[in-house]
């Protein structure tokens, strides 16, 4: 195997310590641009990396599609022998139990080919086009059918089957000099979770909503975020502002501030790896530590970052399962799926009733700085609410906050 020829050879060459990461898959990928079919291929990929350590120095190196893991084993250990020492180091991961899960690989998925997915997804671009209003329809389908594995001369030895899709479309609509525009979205480990019609009605469907776009002056009012619109938000507060290298670095304005209440006391946030058929899902990260449930709020109080191995040993914790990576990098840490626990706190769409004018987000694509904090950003998709209703599509909306005062006065 790759990954073991990889390892030996890194030893062989002086490395104390070596590591190999490999995936073996399929990656299918359809690009539609205004209608037509732009790009559609099926490609097989090797990929392996390799970490090697000598004391305090670490090397690495991949390489795509090779015929041997030998080159790349020894290529790691040579860089190691030039790296600078890092002090931080304290070694590559132990071997830790692996509980694996169920839910990650879907053969329906696994053994769809070229000609079926490109079927499913012009369905979805004819599913957008719900009326002449709607000029253009473009988009993205990639689905993923990969053998994931760790092996290390410390023992580590996991290697796991994962699917994977992402379809994505987008629609622009004209009526008159009127403009609008509309997306659609769908991701997950199984093929039933992909309803292609749904996501290209999604998107026509809010592409025409968009058209009767108005703005508004400088207000404070209550912004009501769709689950949607919380993809650059929830999540960047786990994996961005939680970072456990971010705050060593003091990059993140949660930097000194683990055990401080930072929100409402109903609110936790929750990273989660073993949610079954989610693509943030997995047994085991990208360094072979098993994945899990992190309480990175609880019940308002900041209650733990996210770690690699890396940053974990660094003060002496344990790594929560967050190690990323393809084969062309060394791990990072990465959230798996952030979602927001506040039971008491739901909002009902009867309780847009209460809200007598406000600001329906539906999408943004800016994320907040890591160092302060500070949201500031433009709302590509935003309604205005009016006495409960939802009623203008807005064109041009910037909203302004704080990521603390957004958890400290969440009310639904």
């Amino acid at each position: 195997m790759l990954r073991e020829e990889a390892v030996k050879a890194a030893l062989s060459s002086g490395a104390e310590e070596a590591e190999a990461f490999e995936l073996i898959g399929r990656e299918i990928s359809i690009h539609v641009e205004k209608n037509v079919v732009k790009t559609a291929s099926s490609v097989r990929l090797v990929g392996l990396g390799v970490r090697a350590a000598i004391g305090r120095k670490l090397g690495f190196a991949y390489a795509t599609n090779p015929s041997s893991g030998v080159d790349v084993g020894r290529e790691a250990a040579e860089n190691a022998k030039v790296a600078p020492e890092d002090p931080d180091f304290k070694g590559l991961p132990e071997a830790l139990p692996v509980s694996y899960m169920d839910g990650l690989m879907d053969p329906k998925l696994r053994d769809l080919d070229l000609s079926d997915a490109a079927s499913l997804f012009i369905s979805s671009i004819e599913a957008a086009q719900l009326s002449p209003k709607i000029i253009s329809v473009s988009g993205k389908l990639e689905i993923k059918h990969f053998t994931i594995s760790v092996f290390s001369s410390k023992g580590v030895d996991v290697s796991e089957e994962r699917t994977y899709f992402s379809a994505y479309v987008d629609a622009a609509s004209k009526d008159g000099d009127r403009r609008g525009s509309g997306f659609g979205f769908a991701d997950g480990r199984r093929l039933d979770m992909f309803d292609p019609e749904k996501v290209g009605r999604d998107a026509g469907e809010l592409a025409l909503k968009t058209l009767d776009a108005t703005t508004i002056g400088v207000e404070e009012a209550p912004v009501v975020f769709q689950p949607k619109a919380q993809f650059t938000i929830v999540p960047f507060i786990a994996g961005q502002a939680a970072n456990a290298e971010n705050l060593q670095y003091g990059r993140s304005f949660l930097t000194n501030r683990l055990g401080e209440m930072i929100a409402r006391e109903e609110v936790s946030i929750v990273d989660d790896g073993r949610i079954p058929w989610l693509a943030g899902s997995s047994s085991f990260d990208a360094e072979g530590v098993p994945t899990k449930k992190t309480y990175v709020i609880e019940r308002g109080v900041f209650k733990s970052p996210l770690h690699n191995w890396y940053t974990a040993a660094k003060e002496g914790a344990e790594s929560t399962g967050n190690a990323s990576r393809d084969h062309t990098r060394p791990p990072f840490i990465s959230a798996h799926t952030v979602s927001i626990e506040a039971p008491s706190l739901q909002m009902s769409k009867d309780e847009l009733i209460d809200v007598k004018r406000g600001i329906l987000i539906v999408y943004t694509l800016d994320a907040p700085n890591l160092s302060t904090g500070e949201f500031s950003g433009m709302a590509e998709t935003a309604f205005l609410i009016e006495n409960g209703e939802v009623t203008k599509s807005l064109r041009q909306t910037s909203i302004a906050f704080t990521l603390e005062s957004f958890l400290k006065t969440i009310d639904g």
